[in-house]
């Protein structure tokens, strides 16, 4: 079990997903340019989501161990608000609340806007992001 005894900081949150995104986003390109050469744009966006979510819920879980690839570089972790594991149905909210809050920058606006800087997509949750000090 992790102590909540630090949030990770914004930036440190933004950089994490930066690398997150130069990962994923060569790889789910080249999986999904066929749809998009097949003008199936539809098909390949939704196999493109699908894949998005599937990739944040599975690292945010337990069974990711609540890390992603980019947050294991930054050292941080999602953690459920009493500092346990997060389960796959919290990570697929998060994941969903990210996806579309992140459309309409909801969820960066409610980062900042917020006094202890947790954003929407981390309270509908139940989740946190807390820096790793070990």
């Amino acid at each position: 079990m992790a102590a909540l005894t630090s949030l990770a900081r914004l930036d440190t949150r933004l950089s994490a997903y930066i690398i997150d995104g130069l990962l994923f986003f060569p790889i789910s390109f080249a999986l999904f340019l066929p749809s998009f050469v097949d003008l199936d744009v539809l098909r390949a966006w939704l196999l493109w989501a699908l894949s998005w979510h599937l990739y944040w819920a599975f690292f945010w879980s337990r069974l990711g161990h609540g890390q992603t690839l980019g947050m294991r570089v930054r050292r941080i972790r999602v953690v459920r608000e009493d500092g346990r594991d997060v389960e796959v149905r919290r990570a697929v909210v998060r994941a969903t609340v990210l996806f579309f809050g992140s459309v309409v920058a909801v969820v960066p606006i409610s980062i900042l806007l917020s006094r202890d800087g947790v954003g929407i997509h981390d309270r509908l949750a139940g989740t946190r992001v807390i820096r790793l000090t070990t």
